[in-house]
């Protein structure tokens, strides 16, 4: 081999060496996963038509640049502070992208569940919300009260559904 074809090859190795060793803030990279201490929440609207009831939720960033995935897990509070055995389905026909969260920016999640007058189920009064984000373990309380009228949620069992988080409100 010439000293010329050895030169080639230690500058392309050598900068193959360089690519590999560069930080992973780069393209493709991803922001660690937020945590709760680092986030606040909102309600955005509460809506209802044909009997269904539709929260948004913002979650706002006050800290480093994070992001979030996928399903909050929405867990639902009788009077006493006792959960609720009752699940939200997934809304899996809406794509799960990846939300970074840079400061000062929010995520949203939306959450609908049947109103209990329309009811074929059981149903349950709901007094307070508990919102956990994708990947955190601290989660958020949520008094749906003074949204609707005073008056806990009164929900038909089986109806709920949660959507993925998004960057821009709406489902």
């Amino acid at each position: 081999m010439s000293r010329r074809n050895r030169v080639g090859l230690l500058v392309v190795a050598c900068a193959c060496a360089a690519g590999l060793a560069l930080p992973s803030s780069g393209l493709g990279a991803v922001a660690p996963t937020c945590t709760s201490s680092q986030l606040t929440m909102r309600i955005v609207s509460f809506e209802g038509a044909s009997g269904y009831r539709f929260w948004q939720l913002a979650f706002r960033n006050f800290g480093a640049t994070c992001s979030l995935q996928g399903f909050s897990r929405v867990l639902l509070l009788g009077q006493n502070g006792h959960r609720i055995p009752v699940g939200f389905r997934r809304e899996t026909g809406f794509p799960q992208d990846t939300v970074i969260l840079e400061p000062a920016k929010s995520a949203f999640v939306a959450f609908t569940y049947l109103a209990g007058d329309f009811c074929t189920t059981s149903d349950f009064d709901v007094f307070r919300v508990k919102v956990f984000l994708p990947g955190t373990a601290g989660g958020f309380l949520l008094n749906p009260m003074p949204r609707n009228n005073g008056n806990p949620i009164f929900l038909c069992a089986r109806s709920e559904r949660v959507y993925p988080v998004t960057s821009e409100p709406g489902p």
